[in-house]
């Protein structure tokens, strides 16, 4: 091994077996006369090894993103579940298998489709997740197809884009057809 003196940085050749086991040795400068100690490289205690790298975290869905948004609304005691104070929405089930019913929207989000949502539909022109109706706490509703097969129509026009409803208009998804009830709960003493 080289040693290296600390103080004039003269370099001088040493053996690993002239430590005899020692776990280090000192040394005395042959040039400038610094004394120092020298660690024995057979002894040396390995380098600790990296731990490894965290995994990537989730990757956020609408739905996580929301609830962390909900959390943290709630810890500040800002929650607010994006429904409108003092206003109940209904979806009115016109047409299809559904008719003659009504749907009391609970949250500010709800999917309508075939197999997965808050409104399911055995009607197999809608697809699997049809359209979303959504509630903003402005009291706004918007509506908006998910890339259905079929399509959502305001009327007999396909939407393309979220469209604005307003009360009682309605719109159709396959062979359903839907009318949105906004009501105010104040005025009907229903709060």
């Amino acid at each position: 091994m080289i040693v290296t003196c600390p103080s004039c940085e003269s370099r001088f050749q040493y053996g690993d077996e002239r430590f005899m086991g020692a776990p280090s040795k000192r040394f005395r400068c042959p040039k400038c006369g610094h004394t120092f100690e020298v660690r024995n490289p057979a002894l040396a205690a390995p380098a600790p090894l990296a731990p490894p790298p965290p995994p990537p975290p989730p990757k956020a869905t609408e739905t996580s993103r929301r609830k962390g948004r909900d959390a943290m609304l709630s810890l500040a005691n800002l929650k607010h579940d994006g429904m409108p104070p003092g206003m109940r929405y209904s979806l009115a089930f016109l047409t299809g298998p559904l008719a003659s019913t009504v749907k009391v929207l609970e949250g500010p989000i709800t999917v309508i489709g075939r197999e997965e949502g808050d409104v399911v539909i055995n009607d197999p022109e809608i697809s699997r997740r049809h359209a979303r109706v959504e509630i903003h706490p402005d009291g706004t509703v918007w509506l908006s197809d998910l890339g259905s097969t079929n399509g959502t129509f305001l009327d007999t026009t396909p939407i393309t884009e979220p469209v604005k409803l307003s009360d009682r208009q309605e719109f159709s998804c396959g062979r359903s057809t839907f009318m949105l009830l906004v009501r105010d709960t104040n005025a009907l003493g229903l709060d």
